[in-house]
């Protein structure tokens, strides 16, 4: 047997039940509330680092393009 098929043999498959946890989820209302985990300080510098960037520098676009980000 190929390395590839002992792999597959001796992992079994993924659960997929995205959908019955979905409805799980669904309230009376057929609304899911999202719940989004709160920011931490690492988000909080990139999200003022970004901004920065845009109020400092004249055109953020050729910026990006020179730095090689785009």
């Amino acid at each position: 047997m190929r390395t590839l098929g002992l792999i597959r043999a001796a992992t079994p498959p993924p659960v997929r039940d995205l959908w019955p946890r979905l409805r799980a989820r669904l309230g009376d209302d057929e609304r899911v509330h999202l719940r989004l985990p709160a920011l931490g300080w690492r988000e909080a510098s990139a999200i003022a680092v970004a901004l920065g960037t845009l109020a400092v520098v004249p055109d953020p676009l050729r910026f990006l393009v020179a730095c090689g980000l785009l």
